[in-house]
């Protein structure tokens, strides 16, 4: 396959993606001029180790680095805009307007019909580069614990046999999910004596009625009849309360009542059901075991939300009061993402073993990432802060380990630009050199744009 061949095929993936999304990269309209780029200084390439690539930049085994046979080549990354835009392709034209050749600038064209606006959605939306309070972090240590008030220990209600278990560790369950099956002879005195209630209770009902009859007809005595009223309360009372306790067996009002019914089960099966939705974190019921009444058999939580108890040193309990109310934390997770969530909770007294004290931090978890247990880095972000270049983090892509983002130059015209990143926090990101106020950037979408400029990396470099 030749160059062009490639370079068509490339442009054809990413028009098939954009038009999926409602267009193409480029519709033809053009956009008024925005604010100029200025030139980024130079940033040192981060060079990957010997026999490395990286899976952002999409390198593996068998392709050479750029330049390695055919002399260094620079990056566009390390050349001005005004460099970029004063050269011209090998078709003679200016090389930032070649449709073939552009994304060797690491340009994009792009029209403002795929850019979201005020009531109008779009493939990548822009935002303007701005300045951000950002608060003063104070680090600290913490563990990941389970929220107490979302947790469930779940015991039998009775001694007896499991006869099944149906919940395994790690398995989630929703509410009246069954956890495991007890034989129990509590269960089955239970079940004879509400049966023997029940069936006393519809004689004494019969009687009670043909007395009032007889009596009404001037046949039986007027006492008879109060005897026979007295015998039905007594049994309803008995019926009442046998069925009663088998409600607080755990046996629900329907298996209840399916128990005065013909061919209901009298044997002492109880089946045991979970309390609430979560994870089954620990079982304890294995299949044939004998176990007692109140024995913890299940713990059961809502891992949705989780909290962490960050240890502080005496030093650290004075920044926490000279901070006042609650202080905003960050937790790093293990997959990458941002957790926060405020100080809630300081213990009141100093471990004599650590010499901490315990702050919590109560924190959404909703893809489960933070487990219990897990040491984790705390940050609590103390007001007071400075004010800063600031961006969204997914307008911050890389390339070789090198971060940058997609600038506005002019018209439909994009260019990518290397930064240096300061602190996080949240969902934004300091840029601390590469980009001025009140520049517009790619912000949601921008890895888009990335796919089409790194194409020579797919496959267009390793061609000819």
């Amino acid at each position: 396959m030749d160059r062009k061949t490639t370079l068509r095929f490339g442009l054809i993936l990413v028009a098939v993606a954009a038009l999926a999304a409602g267009g193409g990269i480029y519709l033809g309209r053009k956009q008024t001029a925005n604010v100029p780029v200025a030139a980024a200084p130079a940033v040192e390439k981060e060079q990957p180790k010997e026999g490395e690539g990286t899976a952002e930049d999409g390198h593996g085994e068998g392709h050479e680095e750029e330049g390695g046979e055919h002399g260094a080549e620079v990056s566009d990354l390390d050349r001005s805009v005004e460099e970029l835009w004063a050269g011209t392709c090998e078709h003679d034209i200016l090389h930032y307007t070649c449709d073939e050749c552009r994304y060797e600038l690491g340009a994009v064209k792009l029209s403002s019909e795929l850019i979201s606006a005020k009531g109008k959605p779009g493939v990548v939306s822009a935002t303007k580069v701005q300045t951000r309070s950002f608060s003063e972090a104070h680090p600290l240590t913490g563990e990941v614990q389970l929220s107490e008030g979302r947790t469930i220990h779940v015991t039998s209600p009775l001694g007896g046999v499991v006869k099944r278990t149906l919940a395994g560790i790690g398995r989630f369950v929703a509410a009246g999910d069954v956890l495991f099956e007890l034989d129990s002879h509590d269960v089955a005195d239970a079940k004879a004596e509400y049966l023997k209630g029940i069936a006393a209770l519809a004689h004494a009902r019969k009687t009670a009625d043909r007395e009032a009859t007889l009596f009404a007809k001037k046949i039986s005595a007027e006492v008879d009849v109060q005897e026979a009223e007295a015998r039905r309360t007594e049994a309803e009372i008995e019926a009442t309360n046998a069925r009663s306790r088998l409600l607080r067996f755990g046996l629900s009002a329907g298996e209840v009542n399916d128990l005065g019914r013909p061919g209901a089960d009298p044997r002492g099966l109880l089946v045991v059901r979970a309390p609430r939705s979560g994870t089954v974190l620990e079982g304890h019921a294995n299949s044939g075991e004998y176990v007692d009444a109140g024995k913890d058999l299940f713990v059961v939580s809502d891992l949705s939300e989780v909290w962490v108890w960050a240890n502080l040193r005496e030093a650290d309990l004075a920044v926490l009061a000279r901070a006042g109310g609650r202080p905003v934390a960050e937790v790093q997770g293990p997959d990458g993402r941002t957790y926060r969530g405020k100080v809630d909770i300081v213990s009141g007294t100093v471990s004599e073993a650590t010499r901490t004290a315990k702050a919590r931090v109560v924190l959404s978890n909703p893809v489960g990432s933070l487990r219990p247990g897990m040491f984790v880095k705390v940050q609590l972000l103390l007001p007071g802060g400075k004010n800063v270049l600031a961006v969204p983090k997914v307008a911050v892509l890389a390339d070789e380990g090198r971060p940058f983002v997609f600038v506005h130059v002019d018209g439909d015209y994009w260019v990518r630009r290397p930064v240096t990143l300061g602190e996080r926090s949240g969902d934004v990101v300091e840029i601390r050199e590469g980009l001025t106020l009140g520049q517009t950037i790619i912000a949601d979408g921008s890895f888009l744009l990335k796919s089409d400029v790194l194409r020579k990396k797919m496959g267009a470099g390793c061609a000819d």
